[in-house]
């Protein structure tokens, strides 16, 4: 008992009465009153530092022994924002609310800055295996229609690859697409895109910060194998009423933000919609489709501990096809009541609350909602057919930052979701109903939880830095529970003041999968829950990096090696039948994965010139015992080779040209190698039987694109004025090379063979658009 009381009297000594000075509060913009994620604050002369958490507070301990007889001072830096200095009086708590002053405060001043301290925070930290891109990058770089894309700019970066070209799926590090978790204000988006997947579903204009984890992942995050892609939307201005908006020849969009009250409220609301239906009836051709999305976000500030948020998304895609979209000299007796089309789209919803408890010790909590789901309908003489399916999650998460103090932080906390899957409703009416019998489908309900803790901790005079998470994971279904720990850990050993060497381990539980019977995203997509006899999939992964700030450029420098074993992966039986099937682990089977590669960075965040140069060499194989004669084979879309080059040069006040290049790997497929006769059954003619490659054994033909953008911001005449303008002229593949899309099987002129052709999907696609700011 005695020794207990002297460890719980020493704890209470050394936590309360020691000689230190704590000194937290939130970081912010001066005009707007926008949380300042991830920046970073240190003493000056010390290096002693820290990073604002991702709702913008921050706790920074120093001991008056390291502090000695200098000064209080704090240093600020975010990138973007003039370096801020504070000097500070010394006290054992103090609150200290910062004010961050734009570099980029007027519009045509489109050079992205920074400081050497916020380049520095990828050498000192134990993150690995992520990204973080600037939102002020993504306005400028080139896209596909002069549509700003987010998911375009992420597959730019190494270990990400896309799927077909001009889409949005993502496949990091030898993953599929079902293996990313997408979070937009920590409620999950299951569809990222429109138009068929070539659209992303995000509205740049309404994101204030993105970040992709493909590995190192924090404790707090699970429920995927291969990234966490973590989006944030902007709060809204606290101060002024503000608008942005586009105009460009596939969408309008337009957001305004203004405070509910001054400096304690405010709200933001953004819109888009595509006009491709509008744009092709004014021509006479008939494209009956069009996609439209809405985020909308309020928050108030209770007191200067809390502050209550709201965050809420819809968006659809809609194609409908009727007999009034037939011209009349084409019309007969068949076209009456002729129609067909879908209806495909998602909700989210996130209610949150920050709440400060000391100087020390931070909560989130946030009780989310999403709903993704897809209609199928059609008619045709006096028939209807409605197919439906839907994925819905309620679910509760609550995260702890404690600042215990400047060489350790503890994140603890937990969530709770249920999922609820409602796959193959159908509801006809006609003759049809007589072999296709409505049916309100499975209803499948599964519990998912997680609960987890976290620790950060500087050794030896911060020489060495560890980040240490375990999360317990877990699903119940029907006749079973699943539990899993879910260990990682990532250590960064400081070599000097610019290098580093940093390792990780992380192991990753996914307890549902997607069914998709097609590498293009389509309506029939479903997803599904593990059951009883589907086994969650699962993963290991180990990394090694490099990482280097050459100062005097601030020009960052990453080089990382992974392995990755993947267990209980999904495959599809040949010719397996997924549409309104209900049953369909019948047509599941389970195997195994592997994929290793390195991924190298070079990036420039300031100056006149930007951007980056990543570079990608990967493997990635399957294992599945009923597939492929049992024989290990490659991913479809393993790539050997992913080059990107970004670059963002300012021309003078006016102008600035941005332009990518990129070069891949073609995508696998399974060859057709020739085709032999049988006679057949009847004896009366011969059956062409093919003979077929190893399972993605052939490569398509490798691909490069080059992409331009020329930026011209409007000239103000005086300081005052407050609409600002710019125009965007740009190319998509300047040099028409188009990228291979799909394989056709066509024959040779002289009739005595076959030879397969790879025909592209875009050529040269010029674009023009028109960007203002009031």
């Amino acid at each position: 008992m005695k020794n207990l009381f002297t460890i719980v009297l020493f704890f209470f000594t050394t936590s309360y009465f020691s000689q230190e000075i704590t000194v937290s509060g939130t970081l912010s913009d001066e005009k707007s009153g926008e949380a300042l994620l991830f920046a970073n604050i240190y003493f000056e002369g010390t290096n002693i530092g820290t990073t604002t958490n991702e709702y913008g507070f921050y706790s920074i301990t120093i001991s008056e022994e390291n502090l000695g007889d200098r000064e209080l001072v704090l240093l600020i830096s975010y990138t973007g924002y003039r370096e801020k200095k504070i000097v500070l009086p010394k006290s054992s708590s103090i609150r200290q609310d910062i004010k961050m002053e734009s570099e980029s405060i007027n519009f045509e001043e489109a050079v992205i800055s920074g400081t050497k301290g916020e380049a520095q925070k990828e050498v000192t930290s134990t993150q690995m295996s992520a990204i973080r891109i600037p939102m002020k990058n993504i306005a400028l770089i080139p896209s596909l229609g002069g549509e700003t894309d987010v998911i375009k700019v992420i597959q730019l970066m190494p270990g990400v690859q896309g799927g077909g070209e001009g889409s949005t799926g993502m496949y990091v590090r030898g993953g599929d697409a079902d293996q990313n978790l997408v979070l937009l204000d920590e409620a999950t988006v299951y569809n990222i895109g429109h138009l068929f997947g070539f659209f992303s579903v995000f509205n740049s204009d309404a994101i204030k910060d993105i970040t992709l984890y493909k590995g190192a992942y924090p404790s707090k995050f699970g429920g995927r194998l291969s990234s966490i892609l973590d989006i944030k939307m902007k709060e809204g201005h606290l101060n002024e009423f503000h608008g942005k908006g586009g105009i460009g020849l596939l969408s309008s969009r337009l957001m305004l933000e203004a405070p509910i009250v001054k400096n304690k409220g405010s709200f933001i609301i953004a819109g888009r919609r595509t006009y491709i239906d509008k744009v092709f009836n004014a021509v006479g051709q008939t494209v009956p489709y069009y996609f439209y999305d809405l985020n909308l976000k309020a928050n108030y500030k209770i007191s200067d501990n809390d502050r209550l948020y709201f965050s809420t998304y819809f968006g659809n895609d809609v194609l409908k096809f009727d007999e009034n979209d037939i011209p009349e000299e084409e019309r007969d007796s068949t076209s009456n009541g002729f129609g067909f089309g879908f209806t495909l789209g998602n909700i989210t919803n996130t209610l949150r609350w920050n709440h400060i408890f000391n100087d020390k010790l931070f909560v989130n909590t946030s009780l989310v909602h999403t709903k993704f789901d897809y209609d199928i309908f059609g008619k045709f003489a006096n028939n209807n057919i409605l197919i439906k399916s839907n994925v819905r999650d309620i679910g509760l998460i609550s995260n702890f930052d404690y600042y215990r103090s400047s060489t350790t932080k503890i994140t603890f906390g937990a969530s709770a979701t249920e999922h609820i899957f409602r796959p193959n409703i159908v509801s006809t009416a006609g003759e049809i109903s007589d072999f296709l019998i409505s049916s309100e489908g499975k209803k499948q309900n599964v519990f998912e939880y997680g609960i987890y803790g976290g620790i950060e901790k500087s050794l030896k005079k911060d020489l060495y830095k560890i980040s240490a998470g375990l999360r317990f994971s877990g699903a119940a279904v029907k006749d079973k529970l699943y539990f899993s720990p879910e260990p990682r850990i990532a250590i960064r050993r400081r070599l000097n003041e610019f290098s580093s060497l940093k390792t990780s381990y992380s192991f990753m539980k996914q307890y549902m999968h997607r069914v998709s019977s097609s590498s293009v995203s389509l309506p029939t997509d479903l997803w599904y829950p593990i059951t009883k006899n589907v086994k969650p999939q699962y993963s290991n992964q180990v990394a090694l990096g490099y990482f280097h700030l050459f100062d005097r450029k601030k020009v960052n420098f990453s080089a990382e090696i992974y392995y990755k074993w993947m267990n209980n992966l999904i495959e599809y039986r040949e010719g397996a039948d997924l549409i309104l099937n209900d049953n369909f682990e019948d047509e599941l089977l389970s195997g195994s994965g592997d994929s290793w590669g390195a991924e190298f960075l070079v990036k420039k965040d300031v100056g006149k010139l930007s951007g980056w140069l990543g570079y990608t060499m990967s493997w990635a194989t399957r294992d599945f015992d009923e597939l492929n004669h049992g024989k290990t084979f490659w991913a479809k879309y393993d790539r050997r080779h992913v080059l990107s080059v970004v670059g963002i040069y300012k021309l003078s006040k006016q102008w600035t040209l941005s332009a990518v290049w990129t070069y891949s790997s073609g995508s696998r497929f399974t060859a057709q190698l020739g085709q032999y006769a049988v006679p057949n059954t009847s004896f009366s003619g011969v059956d062409l039987i093919p003979i077929y490659s190893e399972r993605n054994e052939v490569s398509m033909s490798p691909s490069h694109r080059l992409d331009i953008n020329f930026v011209h911001l409007s000239r103000r005449k005086n300081k005052e004025r407050k609409f600002q303008g710019e125009w965007h002229f740009g190319a998509y593949n300047v040099y028409n090379r188009a990228t291979p899309y799909r394989i056709e099987i066509k024959a040779l002129d002289n009739g005595l063979g076959y030879k397969y052709t790879q025909p592209g999907l875009f050529g040269f696609i010029p674009s023009i658009a028109y960007n203002f700011k009031f």
